[in-house]
């Protein structure tokens, strides 16, 4: 059963990033000219779209934008929070931590897609400045979880008797402490891409990010759902690849970060029930 599970989240995330890595390749084969909107296509079985172009060439064409906009900016904020997060842990004083951290509470207090709003207005739309907003938004919960994830290793007991045995800072840090971070942190890096797809999502859905006459899969949602009625697919063919990619995402990471023991003793409960 895990690994049926196991496959289909695989298969879940593999359709929307092949599509969006090698989608631009095979939309060079497709007809330029453009026809009837919401219409039936001479190119693939899913129609047209409002302006006339055929609803998968625009979908393969729509979806590198997203994933590289997303993969930077969530590591661009994790970088940053990451390292206020657990400057604020380590910090030996506690005014100290007050004082990485309090700014960053601050930002918390504002609503993410306000940030967003804010910076598209600004900014004229400039993909870039909305990037870098929804990587601000990104920062503080990030630093937040980060110091909270650490405080409790870097003044733990152990760290403590690493530190009374003679261990290096480089070993308590760099080995001990990433052991011990290692998961929860690569499980808040898939919650913080998931948010990342979300907020650029929502900002192009919106009409803050791209042109309306992009092809990207929030924007033709936004741009065709005056057709769902009559031209289903218009938008069924992006949105499906949106939620595809951010609930595969979540059900592979989570599949991915499961703990072993837990699953050990899952596993032989169940055996002794059945056996």
């Amino acid at each position: 059963m895990k690994a049926v599970l196991r496959g289909v989240s695989l298969t879940m995330v593999a359709i929307p990033v092949l599509v969006a890595v090698f989608g631009p390749a095979f939309e060079a084969l497709a007809p330029k000219e453009r026809q009837v909107p919401f219409g039936p296509s001479t190119w693939s079985p899913f129609g047209t779209d409002r302006l006339g172009r055929d609803v998968l060439a625009a979908a393969l064409d729509g979806g590198h934008t997203l994933l590289l906009v997303t993969a930077l900016t969530v590591l661009c904020a994790y970088v940053i929070g990451f390292s206020a997060g657990m400057a604020a842990a380590v910090a030996p004083r506690r005014w100290l931590e007050d004082l990485l951290m309090r700014p960053l509470d601050v930002l918390l207090c504002l609503p993410s897609l306000l940030i967003i709003m804010v910076a598209a207005v600004r900014s004229n739309g400039s993909a870039v400045a909305i990037a870098a907003a929804v990587g601000l938004a990104l920062i503080a919960p990030i630093a937040r979880f980060v110091r909270m994830a650490a405080r409790d290793v870097v003044h733990g007991p152990v760290m403590d008797a690493l530190r009374m045995q003679g261990e290096s800072r480089r070993y308590r840090y760099g080995r001990y402490a990433v052991r011990e971070l290692a998961r929860p942190i690569a499980a808040d890096v898939g919650v913080r891409i998931g948010a990342a797809v979300y907020f650029l999502a929502s900002a192009n859905f919106l009409g803050l990010g791209f042109d309306t006459t992009s092809t990207d899969w929030a924007v033709a949602v936004a741009a065709n759902k005056d057709g769902l009625a009559i031209a289903p697919w218009s938008v069924l063919v992006p949105g499906g690849l949106i939620v595809l990619l951010v609930l595969g995402l979540n059900l592979l990471w989570d599949d991915l970060l499961a703990d072993p023991r837990r699953i050990a003793t899952n596993d032989a409960v169940r055996a002794a029930r059945h056996g």
